[in-house]
């Protein structure tokens, strides 16, 4: 595997740590309380962002593979991470929507509705098993990876 290719996948892995650890911290709003969730929330969006950028060859790719012949598993895992994508995307945007703190003090105001308060609280409900099942599939690169990065290079 080349330099750039291994640090790429290194990179991918600490990201993906981190993606995970600020997920968990977002998703206890009783721990944290509401207006440090809507925060940590908004700044979640960052590793997120950062997430999708850096699988991003392999978003382009997954379109053009779906319609190809691919196994039954890649054909789920493919189906499973874009549900999930529009799932975290619900999410988010109705988290923003129903905000009692974060947009009210940034002088942003609007009624909160019924609708937007289900949807945030369904969607979020749902993420945790989808977020399971999707570490779940990955979950052979994840154990390579982890063991590659534990490996000392050889010294020179």
């Amino acid at each position: 595997m080349s330099d750039w290719t291994q640090n790429l996948q290194k990179t991918r892995y600490v990201m993906d740590t981190l993606l995970l650890i600020s997920f968990m911290m977002v998703s206890a709003p009783q721990t944290t309380g509401v207006p440090l969730h809507e925060w940590l929330s908004l700044l979640f969006v960052v590793p997120f962002a950062i997430h999708l950028l850096l699988h991003w060859d392999w978003i382009k790719q997954s379109l053009r593979r779906f319609s190809a012949k691919i196994s039954a598993k890649e054909r789920f895992s493919l189906v499973w991470n874009y549900l999930l994508y529009v799932v975290m995307l619900l999410a988010t945007v109705s988290g923003f929507l129903v905000s009692v703190a974060l947009l009210p003090a940034m002088s942003i105001s609007f009624e909160i509705q019924d609708f937007w308060s289900k949807i945030h609280h369904d969607s979020a409900t749902l993420i945790m098993p989808m977020l399971g099942i999707h570490l779940a599939l990955h979950w052979s690169w994840i154990v390579n990876l982890t063991k590659r990065m534990g490996k000392r290079a050889p010294a020179q």
